[in-house]
């Protein structure tokens, strides 16, 4: 699998518990082939194909995903699949993202 940075590792789990918190009602998950999103994102963004973009989890009732760039900053994009940039929002580090992720789901 190759070195991968630990915070990945802790928001990946924060997620998973998450979905064993909420159960069949949590409507994010880490289960998503991440190539296909880090691919769309890329065509999206016209980002370089060797840029450090990676997918951690996505939501299940709408287009958005969660990525981290470079290991150090997270951003979870609505993809559009339409002409314009897609729409995102930006978090310092994996913990501030998972906690939007779950104040956005108790809020819904």
């Amino acid at each position: 699998m190759g070195i991968v940075n630990k915070s990945m590792y802790d928001v990946i789990d924060e997620i998973r518990k998450l979905e064993e918190k909420y159960g069949e009602d949590f409507n994010w998950g880490t289960e998503l082939k991440s190539e296909f999103f880090e691919n769309e994102l890329r065509k999206e963004l016209a980002l370089a194909p060797d840029f450090n973009v990676r997918a951690l989890a996505r939501s299940y009732s709408n287009d958005d995903v969660l990525f981290t760039y470079d290991d150090r900053f997270y951003r979870i994009y609505h993809l559009t699949y339409s002409s314009g940039k897609p729409i995102y929002q930006e978090f310092a580090d994996g913990r501030v993202a998972v906690n939007y992720i779950e104040r956005q789901f108790v809020e819904e």
